[in-house]
């Protein structure tokens, strides 16, 4: 699994807490192995992860901003049209 491209610290994205964190992958499904070879997730705290119900995997507008957070840090690095070869689809 390749380093996130959205973090250097181990400690939630979010809050910045370093206890009871969880790997967040931004695009998951069939793009979850994408996501682990382009280091695209982040570490979230288990209640924003999927502890609470306002954790990213019942809150669809987190879920979508970090989607949209993680393309633009992607295209910063490797541009668009690489995005969407590897992951098919944009969020923004």
């Amino acid at each position: 699994m390749a380093d996130s491209i959205m973090q250097t610290e181990k400690a939630c994205f979010i809050t910045g807490s370093t206890t009871q964190l969880c790997r967040h992958h931004c695009y998951g499904g069939g793009r979850r192995k994408a996501s682990e070879k382009w280091g695209c997730w982040v570490w979230l705290r288990y209640d924003w992860h999927n502890g609470a119900s306002y954790g990213v995997h019942f809150n669809r507008d987190l879920d979508i901003r970090l989607k949209q957070q993680c393309q633009e840090r992607f295209e910063k690095l490797y541009g668009h049209e690489k995005f969407m070869e590897v992951f098919g689809k944009s969020w923004i």
